[in-house]
This record gives C-alpha cells, structure tokens and sequence, in this order.
C-alpha cells in the first residue's frame, strides 16, 4: 500500500528469528487495525493504474522529463559550470544536486522554494543522513510536471549555483 501511495506495510523474512522477534517485541505494529476497505480499494485501483496502458504513459512522460531535466543541467555546461558539476549521476526521477554544508543546503533549498510564484518542492538532504561534505537537494520529478516547470526548474538551480553551489569542492552560500 505504501508505495501506491496508500498507506501500510508489510515485513517477510526467511530468518528463522525475524518473525517471532518482531511478534514479541513489536505487538502494537504487528496487531494494529486492518486496513478499512476504502484503503483496500485505493490499494487495489493503484495497482490496476500503475500495470495498466495509463502507467505506461505516465512512466514514458516522466522518464521524458528526467531526460529533459538532465540535458538541460548539461546544456552550456563549461568549465566553471557548478550545476553540471553538482548535479550527481543518475537517471531516475530523483535526482540530487550537491550543495555541501548543511546551512548552504538549506539556504539553497530556500532560495529554490521561492524561486518561482509557486516555489519549487525540493529538499534539503544533510549531514548525517548523508555524509558531511556531501549535503545535497532532493529533487523528485513527477509525471504530471510540465517541461515548462523543469526547464524553470533548472534556471533557478543555474542561479543558485552561480551564487556558490558547489565548486571545487567549496560552497560560498
């Protein structure tokens, strides 16, 4: 359910000790409410959704935009280009630019957040959940984005990167 976007989750184990352990010392999550039949519902038509003709379409638009997204990071990358070298490898819908230093990351996801009339929805990741030095901008592509909002998207990571992203390994935020 949870990766419908419902909610729930499920635990399996081949491990001998895993299952009573977790029937011993976790009864309140192991014996909480069954799910109500709206959420078996919404669990059932996400399902349907995501392996269906329509999924499909969805998958192929957002994998358009993550393309779209890394190009335009690419485009007019020269040698002093701190997006195209801060932006981390990956073609997956989340994608990550590195802003190291936890108030460079959180003034940049700031600055992002107000960027546009409506902001960009873009996260500080920091030190410790990733290792210090590495701090960096979660930013999640979704099926229902517009290019027009990826390509606004990347201006204003160019801007905030010009004013101190990472450089050499340095942050001037």
């Amino acid at each position: 359910g949870k990766a419908m976007g419902c909610h729930g989750a499920v635990v399996t184990s081949h491990h001998p000790h895993v299952i009573p352990y977790l029937i011993n010392y976790a009864r309140p999550l192991v014996y909480s409410t069954a799910p109500d039949l709206h959420s078996l519902v919404a669990v059932r038509c996400s399902y349907d959704s995501v392996a269906g003709s329509r999924g499909d379409e969805r998958r192929q638009a957002l994998f358009r935009l993550v393309h779209i997204f890394r190009r335009l990071c690419a485009d007019g990358a020269g040698a002093d280009d701190g997006l195209c070298r801060a932006l981390l490898p990956g073609n997956t819908p989340i994608q990550s630019v590195l802003f190291p230093g936890n108030a460079a990351c959180v003034t940049a996801a700031a600055s992002l957040r107000g960027a546009s009339p409506h902001g960009f929805d873009v996260y500080p990741i920091r030190a410790p959940t990733v290792p210090a030095g590495s701090e960096r901008i979660r930013v999640v592509l979704h099926a229902h984005n517009t290019e027009e909002e990826v390509t606004a998207l990347v201006r204003a990571l160019r801007e905030v990167c010009g004013r101190g992203c990472y450089r050499r390994g340095v942050s001037r935020l």
